[in-house]
């Protein structure tokens, strides 16, 4: 079996009472059920879409964009006639998209969040952290940026969000014996290991899953098909969408292990692709294809790009509504049917200019495009005027003045008539010199309906800005103001209608999805903060909650004020009256928040690499530097003098004692000796001299 099987898709109604007590008992919708209302949502859809197609000039805008010219010829001659391309539309179009963009993405991270009661401010700062990598990592701003393209071009963009779960191989390389161990010779020492730089160099891999969100822009309009009935330019709030992709074999594979995916065997889903193989359906609007003569647009997504059958496209509508999303592959087979896992329609959308009643909008090709054309027409016609005045049509009697060469001028050509005498040039109509002013009013128009202004765009005050108003600063002010307007007014659209929401949908998907390893890596690996050093949690990130903001350009002006308050802050902060009554009333100035304030103000993203924790040996100076431990350390150092001055003093004493006693004893010693036998009656001490050694028994002393 090469082709899908077709249950066919006669006119059954969807819904008949089976079906429904089969939804109300599984809470599901069979599988034929769910085919047939998925091709009619989409036939029906289709068909409101290529009804508006027209009027919205999706396909024109393209041409008008590119500004594609073809070859024109002087009437009955090979003679080119002037082509020049105008790109109005183009100019516009890529000058507002930069201060678009800019004015979103003007400070990293492009949001500020504030913690509700009940969240620590470090645990804000940690998620903050979280998400503003994870923008990087899925490439946020450039889809923005296409999208912002797309959306003042044709009017109307759509984005698409969910999330990511995949696993991802990387290789990576490694000295096969990378440390050498030899044993040692001497006993009771350890063995020596080094580090060996010859060892052969090996090829590892590790695998390891990604968690993260998704942010995808649609590339074409024409790629989604919307609720008719939508009257709001806010996507979210449609009955239905369905997304139109064209997946290859490879696509369908990567979808065999997502939850909520039935897709059938491997064997089963190759065959598909074999001969004779599934022909993908073109979509309605993409039949036409494209001319390579003139437009340098790619070829529709279901034509054959390849010859490798397993890269060979087929349809896949992707339905989705708030409760339910069904997957169909060539309106034939279902692969997935089951709940809506975010509860809302995925998909995001903004206009340039909305339209009252109607969801899709009016781009820079449909208010400016009339005026590329008038500008491109008045031009060309002015240059084939003077080319005419250059090379000029003559006029020569008929059957007289025969020239003895051929007169090949172009671009006229020589006419023969019977009024004139001889040859000579034809009298031609002098150019209109309002055409001119018919330029430089059409420039005025289209800089005033798309608000891409030289004074915005370029600096300058251009052919519309030469008035008085201009030559001074407040005058300059005010017309750049104005032309900003409809920028700053796109700005607040996409905040309300894309970012905010989506910040809020990235932090309640983390919370719910995003696991605890890799929160771990992204925090301590990635950015290596200190939120689990200063006492942070999983448990806290899950459970906090907060509140976004978006730092658009037109809040310069508070990020100035802030940056301008900030000295006279941190002067309050420390005043010493300040800190004693924040003290009475048990309370402190946190510096390290003070100091993070000042660091975003600047746009410097260096805190955690200028202020880092001390090492122990410098938490033990720093102790030591503390007034009270100086103090104390002053004490103890005066009390020891003391102590060794009392026992230096006791010391003296105790040898003034001994050598006084020593004294007298020698005193009474020589005295007793100097006195003769005559004079006592008694002999002297041993009856020797003083000195003498004799009649001292054998170990006795002194």
């Amino acid at each position: 079996m090469a082709q899908i099987e077709n249950p066919g898709n006669d006119n059954t109604p969807v819904l008949t009472e089976e079906v429904l007590a089969q939804i109300l008992k599984t809470g599901k919708w069979a599988e034929d059920p769910a085919l047939t209302l998925v091709v009619r949502d989409a036939q029906m859809a289709e068909t409101a879409k290529a009804a508006k197609q027209w009027i919205a000039g999706w396909n024109s805008a393209s041409i008008i964009y590119q500004s594609t010219t073809v070859p024109k010829y002087w009437e009955g001659t090979q003679v080119e006639r002037a082509n020049i391309p105008f790109y109005t539309v183009a100019k516009a179009v890529n000058s507002l998209t930069p201060q678009i963009i800019n004015g979103l993405f003007y400070d990293d991270p492009p949001f500020i969040f504030q913690p509700r009661p009940g969240t620590r401010q470090n645990t804000v700062e940690a998620i903050s952290d979280i998400i503003e990598y994870q923008l990087h990592d899925i490439n946020f701003k450039e889809e923005v940026r296409r999208g912002v393209t797309n959306a003042l071009l044709f009017g109307t963009n759509i984005w698409k969000w969910g999330w990511d779960s995949y696993e991802k191989t990387d290789t990576y390389y490694s000295r096969k014996d990378e440390k050498s161990v030899i044993p040692s010779q001497v006993p009771g020492q350890p063995d020596i290991t080094y580090h060996n730089p010859d060892s052969p160099l090996v090829e590892k891999t590790d695998t390891y899953r990604i968690e993260r969100p998704r942010f995808e822009n649609i590339t074409s309009i024409k790629d989604v098909l919307v609720d008719p009935t939508l009257r709001t330019p806010d996507i979210r709030e449609a009955k239905y969408v369905i997304h139109r992709m064209y997946m290859t074999f490879n696509d369908l594979e990567k979808l065999r292990d997502r939850p909520g995916y039935d897709i059938p065997s491997r064997t089963e889903v190759a065959s598909w692709f074999l001969s004779p193989a599934e022909e993908a359906i073109p979509a309605l609007d993409e039949q036409t294809g494209v001319n390579a003569v003139w437009d340098m647009r790619s070829n529709p997504r279901w034509m054959i790009a390849t010859e490798d059958p397993f890269e060979h496209p087929l349809e896949v509508l992707e339905r989705w509504d708030k409760d339910k999303v069904i997957i169909v592959v060539q309106q034939k087979k279902v692969i997935c049917n089951g709940k809506n896992p975010y509860g809302e329609i995925p998909f995001f959308s903004v206009n340039w200019w909305d339209v009252p009643g109607a969801f899709y909008g009016l781009g820079l090709a449909r208010t400016i495009g009339s005026e590329q054309r008038l500008q491109q027409g008045i031009v060309n016609t002015w240059l084939d005027s003077t080319a005419l005045a250059l090379a000029g049509v003559y006029l020569r009697k008929r059957a007289k003045s025969i020239p003895t060469q051929s007169l090949r001028i172009h671009p006229g050509r020589v006419l023969e008539v019977d009024e004139v005498t001889d040859i000579q040039p034809l009298e031609r109509t002098p150019a209109v010199p309002e055409a001119g002013q018919h330029l430089a009013m059409s420039q005025a128009r289209a800089e005033q309906n798309s608000g891409a202004g030289e004074i915005t765009s370029q600096g300058i005050a251009g052919s519309t800005g030469h008035s008085n108003l201009a030559r001074t600063a407040t005058g300059a002010s005010a017309i750049t103001s104005g032309q900003g307007i409809q920028i700053s007014e796109f700005i607040d659209k996409f905040s309300t209608q894309v970012f905010i929401p989506f910040l809020y949908r990235v932090d309640e998907m983390n919370r719910r999805l995003l696991p605890a390893t890799t929160i771990e890596e992204i925090l301590n690996q990635e950015l290596q903060t200190q939120y689990f050093a200063e006492g942070g949690s999983i448990e806290e990130l899950r459970n906090a909650r907060i509140s976004f903001d978006i730092q658009a350009g037109a809040k310069l002006s508070e990020r100035r004020a802030m940056a301008q308050s900030l000295p006279l802050l941190s002067q309050y902060l420390q005043n010493q009256f300040i800190l004693q009554g924040l003290q009475a009333e048990g309370k402190k100035v946190q510096t390290t928040q003070v100091l993070k304030m000042i660091f975003a103000s600047s746009g410097w993203k260096t805190f955690y690499d200028v202020i880092v924790d001390q090492t122990p040996e410098e938490k033990q100076q720093s102790q030591a530097n503390q007034p009270a431990a100086l103090q104390q350390a002053k004490m103890q150092n005066d009390n020891a003098q003391m102590e060794a001055k009392f026992r230096h003093q006791q010391e003296l004493a105790e040898q003034n004692n001994m050598a006084r006693a020593a004294n007298e004893v020698l005193r009474r010693s020589m005295e007793a000796s100097a006195t003769p036998e005559a004079l006592s009656g008694e002999p002297g001490p041993g009856g020797q001299g003083f000195g003498s050694e004799a009649g001292l028994e054998p170990g006795s002393e002194f």
